[in-house]
């Protein structure tokens, strides 16, 4: 009996195992089948041979480019410096003379001057008329009362030719309006750069000239005129 018992429990062991296994090996999916998968390389080895293509080309002709570029970057950097010397000699940080400024200053002493001599002539032209007028009224009709006349039309000659003072006048204030915009460019290109390194710049030569120790320029104004005996002496 105990043989038996323990042949039939084996059996029923042996068999719950085989059913175990059965379901174990149901539920699993069936391995997929092998299969043989071959890689083209063409396309990679073509990008890999054009990348060689580019560096050999950097190597020889791009680095041929890079040459001429440092080449003319360096000309650019002459060319600035040389604009910078330029500037600084129209205005200069640590220069006592203003370009633009005494420019600007002689041609106003200009304007000012030729409107001082031209009513100086138109006073004189008025004079002379009315000397003119006075003295025909006094003779009779003739010779003298002719050119008489004739100085009368002179005398208005010289009032039309008094008006160039308005026509130069006007074009020299243009000039300095000129000027003026040349100086506010200047300075605004002046003020992209550090002034330091407008004064280490070499300063400009001056543009005033001397003889003697005597300005060559006309009086400026709260000047004393200078008279004709200093003129004379320059002669000497």
């Amino acid at each position: 009996m105990a043989k038996r018992t323990g042949s039939a429990r084996n059996g029923a062991e042996v068999r719950d195992g085989a059913v175990t296994a059965a379901v174990s090996s149901a539920a699993l999916p069936p391995p997929p089948p092998v299969m043989n998968v071959s890689v083209d390389n063409a396309e990679v080895l073509a990008a890999i041979s054009a990348l060689g293509g580019k560096l050999d080309r950097f190597l020889t002709v791009d680095h041929t480019h890079i040459e001429q570029i440092q080449v003319e970057i360096a000309d650019i950097a002459g060319r600035i410096k040389a604009t910078k010397v330029e500037m600084a000699a129209l205005r200069h940080p640590l220069a006592h003379e203003d370009t633009f400024q005494e420019a600007s200053e002689q041609l106003s002493a200009v304007v000012r001057a030729t409107e001082a001599a031209t009513n100086i002539i138109i006073s004189a032209a008025e004079e002379v008329e009315d000397i003119v007028n006075e003295v025909r009224s006094q003779l009779p009709e003739g010779y003298q009362s002719s050119r008489l006349k004739d100085l009368n039309d002179v005398t208005l000659r010289i009032f039309e030719a008094c008006n160039f003072q308005d026509l130069t006048g006007q074009r020299i204030t243009k000039v300095v309006q000129a000027l003026a915009f040349i100086e506010e460019r200047i300075d605004s290109m002046m003020s992209v750069w550090n002034s330091k390194e407008f004064e280490a710049l070499p300063l400009p030569p001056s543009i005033a000239k001397h003889d003697d120790g005597l300005a060559l320029h006309g009086p400026m104004d709260g000047q004393a005129s200078v008279s004709q005996a200093d003129i004379d002496a320059l002669f000497d």
